[in-house]
């Protein structure tokens, strides 16, 4: 492979890679976030009902936790509703107003 070939193929890499990677982000609002968005939606249901047993429940068994606002987050992708984050080591799902 010609030193031009290989010049080309890093660069392209290096182009596919910059745009997939995760963008470093401060948390904005201080809303729940769990490790499936499943339990998102259950967490998000229980606080619209005002459930704070259920909320209590998630947040005890190490499943969901409440994101601690200007914590650094990498934000792994931004839905219009839902936001897949990085947040202290964990791969989390929070609602999108939480990082926008």
């Amino acid at each position: 492979m010609t030193l031009g070939k290989c010049i080309t193929l890093i660069a392209a890499t290096t182009a596919l890679t910059a745009s997939s990677m995760a963008v470093a982000e401060t948390v904005r609002r201080g809303l729940v976030a769990c490790i499936s968005e499943e339990l998102l939606d259950e967490a998000v249901t229980y606080a619209t009902k005002h459930d704070n047993n259920g909320l209590m429940q998630l947040l005890t068994s190490g499943q969901c936790t409440v994101l601690n606002v200007g914590a650094p987050v990498s934000v792994i992708s931004l839905g219009f509703m839902t936001a897949t984050i990085r947040y202290r080591g964990l791969k989390l799902f929070t609602p999108s107003e939480a990082v926008r």
